[in-house]
């Protein structure tokens, strides 16, 4: 008889109540499987030949797929928490494996055993497992929020949290990976919800699939052929989403990570097995004693896996095969029952627990990994410690008290002759562990040394490359004062307006990011005159930022848009018009865009954007650019070489400008970058976090544009006074602006704040000509 299996306890004659009860409280009950996981009928009871398919090895319970979990969460846990192994997050990949193989079983077998799916039934099971647990983090993570985030991060958290709620956090947080004014986006509690949202969503079609192949298509075939013709349906999908996944990684890589039909083909390998167990199990069978070694070879390769595999370019696809195809070796070898001492690594008490909770330990990590990163960002001996503890806890605490008893609820597990009193007893020793380790994370917070503002030296900018002091553009000594004291600030001030109201690409640029004819007035501001004087803005989200300045310059602190009413104009207004792309600079140069491919898009741009500037018969050009532009040279040069192909790239471009004869061209540097504001101000952070040295990269270009103002004679304007102090320090914030709405571009507020001094050099010429 199996260890957690005994006939049901039948009651004597005459045996009082309270002993029948405590005869039935002494018998062991079955263990609930997990995930579709069953297990064996009592003794005594046939089980039904399924046509060969289905054996007690097919329906038993599986030790090893329980500690494979234990793995999957431990690789992924270790990767987010410390960044090593290297390609831990695989650890999903193999969930992915192990639900398609369980869950296909478990459709399969009902549909062949009852004629028909449950689908009430399926789907009530789901939510059973998935969304008591889930609720919970959402919950926490909600009301952590509020606690620990402020501003703009308490919004941004809420919202994910709603996606989340929908399980549609993938499209969610895929739609925000592909924007590229949100590539500095502080890194959302909830963003491994994606996850559960690609299951659910595949577990939306593929009930439907088998349902209809098992007991329609082939409801006249046997269950042997039945079975080989869903096999050719899962093997053809899953070939097919497999082929989308490469296409879609090498396209749109960020895309191609979140989205369901690019994972498909990972749950489709689980599924493909489950659906082919007869053959497989009779294979393994056969292998005899090279069951154990292959078995354990596929365990090697799922954790090989998270050492090997690149984050970068190839995944998902084709690098996630190497961890989906060692699962599913792992999986085949298994089919055919225990393995003895091969199996101890997986099936040992401590796996087969961690594999338990694995569900509720990785809905829990990455909140706490998150939450701990902001409140002990410079103390990794408690942070790591405190992490781990904090996970542990609240992930046993979640299984025991919220999960476990959510899935017995409705069934016959769910009584018990002993009552809540038996119940109880079951869940006190978690409990208390539980609240040992939360205890123990009490503690070592306790003895977290307070942060304290540190020195900013200036030996923090020794590292810079020279610059010429005479060429800086000059700045209010009432600015100067501001961003010194910002530097010297112990706390962060209340910023007035709020962060999310100080004006991003989506409330100012209007259509500026997305240019072609018909987009040209949605970028056009200032005055709307016949005779009004234009300036053209080119270049990156770079000179995007800098619009709502040299709008604010232009026209005397007045703005307005195209088409809008405007009391009293002037004509020496002007008109503001935006001819941009991010991720494309001014100078015609190829470069790589944010997925690491060569920009088509800002090659055409280009050539566009200087035959509009020269209709547009403007009499000021503003160029701009990001300081990482020399890194994406889509040539792969470096080092002197780029410099040398940007220059002469930038010279081409002023050149077919046409400067002089009344048109004035003037190179404006990018602010240099600095933290993002939303990932400092919390209630761990202290306004030095964020403050950053001007960087060697803007330090680089800010040369290479100077020395092509010279040679052509236009005018480069340096404007790191604006935003840095002496030393080349910058903070994020001076006053109670905000310099910057992630690390780079400008807000809106801040922008106009520099219309003084931008009016000075755009119609001046600035320091350097």
């Amino acid at each position: 008889m199996p260890h957690n299996l005994a006939p049901r306890s039948r009651p004597v004659a005459g045996e009082p109540r309270r002993v029948m009860a405590d005869r039935a409280a002494a018998v062991p009950r079955p263990r609930r499987p997990a995930d579709g996981q069953t297990v064996p009928p009592p003794v005594g009871q046939p089980i039904r030949p399924d046509d060969g398919q289905t054996t007690t090895h097919t329906t038993g319970f599986r030790a090893d797929i329980e500690g494979l979990r234990a793995v999957a969460v431990l690789l992924v846990v270790l990767y987010h928490l410390t960044g090593y192994p290297s390609g831990g997050f695989i650890g999903v990949d193999v969930f992915f494996v192990i639900s398609g193989f369980l869950i296909t079983g478990l459709l399969v077998r009902e549909t062949e055993q009852r004629g028909r799916l449950s689908f009430r039934g399926f789907y009530a099971r789901r939510v059973r497992r998935i969304l008591p647990g889930a609720l919970a983090v959402l919950a926490a993570v909600t009301v952590t929020a509020h606690v620990v985030f402020r501003g703009a991060r308490i919004a941004q958290t809420v919202d994910d949290v709603r996606w989340a709620l929908a399980f549609a956090a993938n499209v969610h947080f895929a739609r925000i990976g592909a924007d590229y004014f949100q590539a500095d986006r502080a890194p959302s509690p909830v963003q491994h919800f994606w996850s559960l949202a690609v299951e659910e969503q595949f577990y939306l079609v593929w009930p439907v699939v088998i349902l209809v192949v098992l007991s329609l298509v082939a409801r006249r075939l046997t269950a042997p052929r039945a079975r080989a013709l869903l096999l050719v349906v899962v093997a053809l999908a899953g070939a097919a989403s497999f082929a989308y996944s490469v296409v879609h990684t090498r396209d749109a890589a960020t895309a191609a990570y979140f989205s369901s039909p690019a994972r498909a083909w990972e749950l489709g390998a689980g599924a493909a097995l489950a659906v082919a167990i007869g053959p497989v199990r009779r294979l393994a069978t056969r292998l005899g004693r090279a069951r154990g070694p292959l078995w354990l070879l596929g365990l090697a390769g799922v954790a090989a896996s998270g050492f090997v595999t690149p984050a970068g370019p190839g995944f998902p696809a084709p690098w996630a095969a190497l961890a989906v195809g060692s699962a599913a070796v792992l999986l085949a070898a298994g089919a055919a029952g225990p393995l003895g001492r091969w199996g101890a690594p997986l099936t040992n008490p401590v796996a087969r627990y961690l594999g338990r909770v694995s569900y509720s330990l990785y809905l829990w990590h990455w909140p706490v990994v998150v939450v701990t990163a902001v409140l002990i960002p410079d103390a990794p001996e408690y942070r790591y410690p405190i992490a781990v503890l904090a996970m542990l806890g609240l992930s046993v605490a979640s299984y025991h008290l919220v999960e476990a008893p959510c899935r017995r609820l409705g069934s016959r597990r769910a009584r018990h002759p002993g009552g809540w009193r038996f119940r109880l007893a079951g869940v006190r020793r978690p409990a208390i562990a539980a609240a040992a380790c939360l205890c123990c994370v009490a503690v070592l917070g306790a003895l977290v040394p307070p942060r304290t503002t540190p020195g900013l030296p200036a030996t923090r900018a020794s590292r810079l490359l020279p610059l010429p002091a005479e060429d800086l553009a000059p700045a209010p000594a009432s600015l100067t004062s501001a961003i010194d004291a910002s530097l010297s600030a112990t706390g962060f001030p209340a910023v007035t307006p709020g962060l999310d109201q100080q004006g991003t690409a989506r409330v100012h640029w209007g259509g500026c990011s997305v240019p072609g004819p018909s987009e040209v007035a949605g970028c056009t501001f200032g005055s709307t005159a016949d005779d009004a004087p234009v300036a053209v803005v080119m270049g990156d989200s770079m000179a995007m930022s800098w619009l709502p300045g040299i709008e604010a310059a232009l026209n005397g602190g007045r703005s307005g848009s195209s088409g809008a009413s405007r009391a009293e104009p002037h004509r020496s207004d002007w008109r503001v018009v935006g001819l941009t792309l991010e991720s494309c600079p001014a100078a015609d140069v190829s470069v790589y865009d944010t997925n690491g491919r060569h920009d088509d898009d800002c090659d055409a741009h280009h050539a566009w954007a200087v035959a509009e500037a020269a209709a547009l018969h403007p009499r000021l050009v503003v160029l701009s650019e990001t300081e990482d532009t020399l890194g994406r040279l889509a040539s792969g040069a470096t080092g002197t070489d780029a410099t040398t192909q940007y220059e002469v790239a930038l010279r081409d471009t002023i050149a077919r400008l046409g400067p002089g004869a009344g048109r004035h061209v003037v190179t404006l540097a990018p602010p240099p970058k600095a933290g993002a504001l939303t990932d400092c101000d919390n209630a761990g952070g202290i306004p030095a976090d964020c403050v950053r040295p001007i960087s060697n990269e803007w330090v680089t270009l800010a040369s290479a544009e100077r020395s092509v103002a010279r040679s052509t004679g236009t005018s480069y304007v340096d404007t790191r006074t604006w935003f840095c102090d002496g030393a080349g320090l910058c903070p994020s914030f001076v006053g109670t602006t905000a310099v910057r709405w992630d690390t780079e571009h400008l807000t809106d507020v801040y922008a106009r704040s520099l219309a003084a001094p931008l009016r000075g050099v755009l119609l001046t010429g600035g320091p350097a000509q």
